[in-house]
């Protein structure tokens, strides 16, 4: 199986790959704010009909440029909106380029650049998200009664079923997805307008505007939507920080599940690494990587927070630092769940050692102490203790034996007589999981009426991103559409 080319990527970085320019990314957003602000202004009869016609052509046109490859940014102009101002302006030798600015000012154009991107982005790591969550909810259903060991404290612990240690993945991950859209509804709202964060005399049409370029509506106040940069770039680094700690976790999962020594988990060749002078490694490299990311990606966090802070109300320039620290933590973090996503897909479970590993070291104890409990109307800690003193009698077997618990009762004088079947009950984890039934416990039948549960939640809110999608790329179908 060849290595996974995105898996390849992903594990290189930046070390044989160039990043672009920040306002290279903002290219296609500052022509798209630029379309809907002369639109505007032609709507409100600031600027002809025929101003807005050559403006928009040339706009449109410059799209098709940047699309093809065909158009750089001069970095003797500063930053994209001089360049493309210039453009219009100058090369182009427009003169209605000149007009352009009425009624904004960089400030709200800049921050109008940022939401777009902003939105985009998270709209693409949402969808991520989702690839991801459906591969592990496909992959759990057939591990419904694939037993295995859970763990606390990295030893073992209890009982569980690999389509449970899924699940707890999915479930996570549905978190995340919510933050995503919230994160999404509350950035949607336009600062176009708000100038340089105190108005304009111009009578402009800031819902329009909105309207034009995806958002619900515009930011209600100039002052606050400029002072606000920076602000969303921090939450989408906070919920993207929530989102790799919880990949950090599959990925540690994925690390130690696959050692030789827990042999629980096979990752498929084509996502592992080998070494330059061992021919034998398999290194799950985009595992490790994945946690190294969420690290920087928590880092990138306190630096966005920390752009912000005492800065006084209206723009400010360390401000645009904020920009290349959410792009950097973007770019980090896009590719990650489509590399989990391709893993689980490919990966196997080694049922066999899971089992033989859950029948080891009594991890039945404390299912077995309830039982015992509920049975004989006993206190849990009475059974507590019996089990305690039953697996120091029993460890010889490497089970429980009638034997041992009747030495141990004896011991503790307590009012509990065992059968044969009994003792099968106690060491068959298919019985003991079968015994937990509540919402949300390992057991066959629960899980499976989880995977539906989370099934549920992802249609719902994935179909609430799909409708802001649509909505997003219908009004920039229709703001980019030639008269």
């Amino acid at each position: 199986m060849p290595p996974d080319k995105m898996n390849i990527a992903f594990c290189s970085g930046r070390d044989v790959v160039s990043v672009p320019m920040a306002d290279e990314l903002l290219l296609p957003y500052d022509i798209w704010t630029n379309l809907a602000h002369v639109k505007m202004l032609n709507h409100c009869e600031i600027l002809k009909d025929d101003e807005c016609r050559v403006l928009c052509k040339a706009l449109v046109a410059l799209d098709m440029k940047v699309q093809e490859g065909d158009f750089q940014l001069d970095p003797q102009k500063e930053d994209v909106h001089i360049n493309i101002e210039h453009y219009i302006t100058h090369t182009l030798g427009i003169e209605a380029g000149k007009k352009i600015h009425t009624g904004r000012s960089r400030n709200d154009q800049c921050g109008t650049d940022i939401k777009l991107y902003l939105r985009d982005q998270l709209l693409e790591i949402s969808e991520n998200v989702k690839i991801l969550i459906e591969a592990i909810l496909e992959k759990a259903t057939p591990e419904l009664e694939s037993i295995m060991p859970g763990f606390t404290h990295y030893q073992p612990a209890m009982l569980t079923t690999a389509a449970h240690w899924l699940t707890s993945w999915s479930q996570a991950l549905l978190r995340d997805l919510e933050r995503l859209y919230q994160d999404l509804e509350l950035l949607n709202r336009s600062p176009l307008g708000a100038a340089a964060a105190f108005g304009t005399s111009w009578a402009i049409d800031r819902e329009y505007a909105a309207q034009l370029l995806g958002f619900d509506a515009p930011d209600p106040n100039s002052l606050d939507c400029i002072s606000a940069r920076g602000e969303y770039e921090a939450r989408a680094a906070a919920t993207l920080s929530f989102l790799m700690n919880h990949l950090a976790t599959i990925a540690q999962d994925m690390i130690l599940l696959s050692t030789p020594y827990y042999g629980m988990l096979v990752i498929p060749d084509q996502y592992v690494t080998g070494s330059s002078i061992m021919p034998q490694k398999r290194n799950p490299d985009f595992a490790e990587l994945i946690r190294g990311k969420a690290a920087c990606c928590q880092g990138a966090l306190s630096s966005l927070l920390g752009i912000q802070k005492g800065a006084m109300s209206g723009y400010n320039r360390e401000y645009q630092l904020s920009k290349y620290v959410i792009m950097d933590t973007f770019r980090e973090c896009l590719d990650a769940p489509l590399i989990l996503g391709g893993v689980i897909n490919a990966m196997a479970f080694n049922r066999t050692e899971m089992l033989a590993k859950a029948q080891q070291g009594f991890m039945n104890s404390a299912d077995v102490a309830d039982l015992l409990a509920r049975n004989f109307n006993l206190a849990f800690r009475d059974c507590y203790e019996l089990l305690s003193l039953a697996v120091k009698n029993c460890e010889a077997a490497g089970q429980l034996t009638k034997e041992g618990m009747e030495k141990a009762i004896d011991h503790l004088r307590l009012p509990v007589k065992l059968s044969k079947r009994d003792i099968q009950l106690f060491n068959s984890p298919y019985l003991l999981l079968k015994e937990k039934k509540h919402t949300g416990s390992p057991s066959a039948d629960s899980v499976k009426k989880m995977i539906a549960s989370q099934a549920h939640a992802l249609q719902k809110v994935s179909k609430k991103i799909r409708a802001l999608h649509n909505r997003v790329r219908l009004a920039q179908k229709e703001c980019f559409r030639r008269e």
